[in-house]
């Protein structure tokens, strides 16, 4: 009995030691697994402590550019305000010398008037019509964003049943007296026959006003802001306004005996239509009916450097203007900007798949950006002409490339300018007449098609919101020397 008591403990003794080898084993695996998991939980740690000191480090830096942009900010704001107080001193300077050797604005005025637009006649308005037709110049009639207006305050109006925009000058920018207030708005009144230009249609000297058609639609500053809920355009229309733009500029400058300059070329001033189908130019001749001066701040970035050192309007400034509104339309960057990236492109700094716009043809936006820097290359400038000549040929090549588009000839194949045409009866106006949308139309056409019942715009298809007609003394006149130089007898 003791033996086999003695057996049976050494069994269950045996029995015992493998069970303690058994969970020595499975204990040992364990705490291998457990020493795998903390390596591994440490590494995610250690990675996750670097991804929190870069985040770390971006803030750091996103904080110190957004205090250098708000450095920069300021810097910019000290140096517009030096630089309005230069041009300040610079406007005084001029108008002192002015005083003193006499002025030559008096000369331009007389010389204009009695060239080839003595015949223009405008309708004078009465004060108490102007008053009238725009509600007691209520603010709510205000059509010009009712800011402060730098030089003035426009205003919405129907007068003697026409759709009308009233430009009222303030006081302290109209120095003019009314008597040469009258002579400039005949002058530019007779180099506005151009479809891509407001017409004048009358004015107001004791007010200091200037009627003008009214264009209803967006600004081409409101489609590029993206703020004010007008549409993007498209690539193509951006190019076919910069094109009837550069065509109206060319035909103002050729205006004779005097070449005629608009001095405020800026998308503010391009009207476009409710369907950008078409646009006219505005603000022809306001910065010489407000007596000259600096710009307002928000057409500084389209001043040419040597009209604000010089305080001289010439074609060089429009053109000036002109490439900056190009390098706005490829960029959709603010005007000082798109010109500071269109350059590091042109210099190779950039690519110009970065500096364009969404949806531009790079090798197209590159083409307009170019001719845009070359317009505002103030060292090595062109003659304005050609450098018209080149942004019309560039603009016309890329509409012609878009698809379903084909450029707009500015001249019939018989060498006639397009805008003598009349838009009905394809052929040079002889009693050109201004419909309600502000087309001109030879007489007999345009009655022709009212009688028939249509109370639309044979351009634009909208309808029109008068019936009456107004004589364009000022295109006939163009026309009939036109037929006289080049002997037409059609």
């Amino acid at each position: 009995m003791a033996e086999r008591d003695l057996a049976e403990a050494n069994k269950m003794a045996d029995e015992a030691e493998r069970s303690y080898q058994r969970e020595a084993k499975l204990r040992k695996e364990v705490e291998e697994m457990l020493a795998r998991e903390r390596a591994a939980m440490e590494r995610d740690r250690q990675e996750l402590d670097d991804m929190l000191e870069q985040i770390q480090k971006v803030n750091d830096r996103s904080n110190e550019l957004e205090v250098q942009i708000v450095s920069s900010e300021r810097m910019m704001s000290d140096l517009e305000a030096k630089l309005s107080e230069s041009y300040s001193i610079l406007d005084t300077l001029r108008r002192e010398r002015q005083q003193q050797g006499g002025d030559p604005a008096t000369a331009t005025e007389c010389e204009a008037r009695d060239g080839d637009h003595h015949g223009v006649s405008l309708l004078r308005f009465s004060y108490s019509e102007l008053d009238e037709a725009t509600n007691h110049f209520d603010e709510s009639a205000r059509i010009d964003g009712g800011g402060g207006g730098g030089r003035g305050k426009v205003y919405r109006g129907d007068l003697r049943n026409m759709a009308v925009a009233v430009k009222v000058f303030s006081r302290d920018v109209a120095v003019q007296d009314e008597a040469r207030f009258s002579r400039a708005i005949e002058a530019i009144s007779g180099a506005s026959t151009h479809p891509g230009l407001v017409t004048v249609v009358g004015a107001c000297p004791e007010a200091r006003a200037v009627v003008y058609e009214f264009v209803a639609g967006w600004s081409l500053e409101q489609h590029l802001d993206g703020e004010s809920g007008a549409p993007p355009l498209p690539w193509h229309a951006r190019c076919a306004i910069a094109h009837r733009a550069s065509s109206a500029l060319s035909f103002l400058h050729s205006t004779r005996p005097r070449a005629t300059v608009h001095g405020d070329v800026r998308p503010a001033n391009i009207l476009l239509d409710e369907h950008g189908a078409w646009c006219k130019l505005a603000g022809l001749g306001t910065r010489r009916l407000a007596g000259g001066g600096f710009p307002a701040r928000p057409a500084l970035a389209y001043a040419d450097p040597a009209y604000l050192a010089t305080g001289e309007l010439t074609p060089a400034c429009d053109v000036y203007s002109l490439g900056v509104v190009l390098l706005r339309l490829v960029t959709g960057r603010p005007a000082f900007l798109a010109r500071k990236a269109a350059q590091e492109a042109a210099a190779g700094g950039k690519a110009w798949r970065e500096v364009v716009d969404d949806g531009w043809p790079v090798e197209r936006a590159r083409e307009v950006a170019l001719v845009g820097l070359k317009c505002c290359d103030t060292k090595r400038r062109s003659p304005p002409g050609e450098l018209l000549e080149e942004a019309r040929t560039v603009l016309e090549d890329a509409m012609s490339a878009a698809p379903g588009r084909s450029s707009s000839a500015m001249s019939d194949g018989d060498g006639v300018p397009s805008y003598f045409l009349c838009p009905i009866f394809k052929e040079v106006m002889r009693d050109p007449q201004i419909a309600g949308d502000g087309f001109s139309y030879e007489a007999e056409a345009i009655r022709e098609w009212l009688d028939s019942g249509h109370d639309t715009s044979p351009m634009t298809n909208l309808k029109l919101p008068t019936r009456d007609l107004m004589p364009n003394h000022a295109l006939r006149s163009a026309i009939h020397e036109w037929r006289h130089r080049h002997g037409r007898r059609r």
